[in-house]
């Protein structure tokens, strides 16, 4: 039991190493925050791996990380939304058929990091929706603009991951 657990320890940690490490190779930035990468991808694979449980605690785990590397904070519940709950919602994806269904789940946990995106945008960064246009549609256009991107490159790599079965399944031993 001793050695399942270190295991599953140094798995997390090296998978959330691996995200952070992704998180700053980054395809396209916008300007008041967001990029693309392929940040989510370590992710998704320790929650198809070890479950929704260490998924959701591998996602919130680098959500802290990036808090403490480049940290823009303007209220309690912003930073929740901008950095560890977006990451941690990734992690749905290791629950029931999700887990199964890959592409569905990385669907569902991209959708659900979006959804807080678009959250703290409404809440905390209105004002830099154009005059005239409302902050929900703008917060919803442009977290879409990178977020969706992102969760597509995201997919075809867990598609093309998927062809090599044993990333995806935990040792036995």
């Amino acid at each position: 039991m001793r050695d399942k657990n270190l295991r599953i320890m140094l798995e997390t940690s090296l998978l959330v190493g691996a995200a952070l490490l992704l998180s700053m190779l980054k395809f396209w930035r916008m300007p008041y925050g967001g990029s693309v990468s392929l940040e989510m991808i370590p992710i998704f694979i320790l929650a198809f791996r070890r479950g929704g449980k260490m998924g959701i605690l591998g996602g919130a785990l680098l959500g802290f990380l990036k808090l403490l590397l480049s940290p823009y904070i303007i209220h309690p519940v912003q930073l929740l939304l901008d950095y560890p709950v977006p990451y941690a919602v990734l992690g749905v994806a290791g629950f029931g058929i999700l887990r199964q269904r890959r592409l569905l789940g990385v669907a569902i946990g991209s959708l659900l990091r979006y959804l807080t995106h678009v959250a703290s945008g409404v809440i905390f960064f209105a004002e830099y929706a154009p005059e005239g246009t409302p902050a929900l549609l703008y917060s919803l256009s442009y977290n879409a603009s990178y977020l969706v991107v992102e969760a597509i490159l995201v997919g075809i790599t867990i598609h093309l991951l998927g062809k090599r079965r044993e990333i995806f399944e935990p040792d036995q031993g």
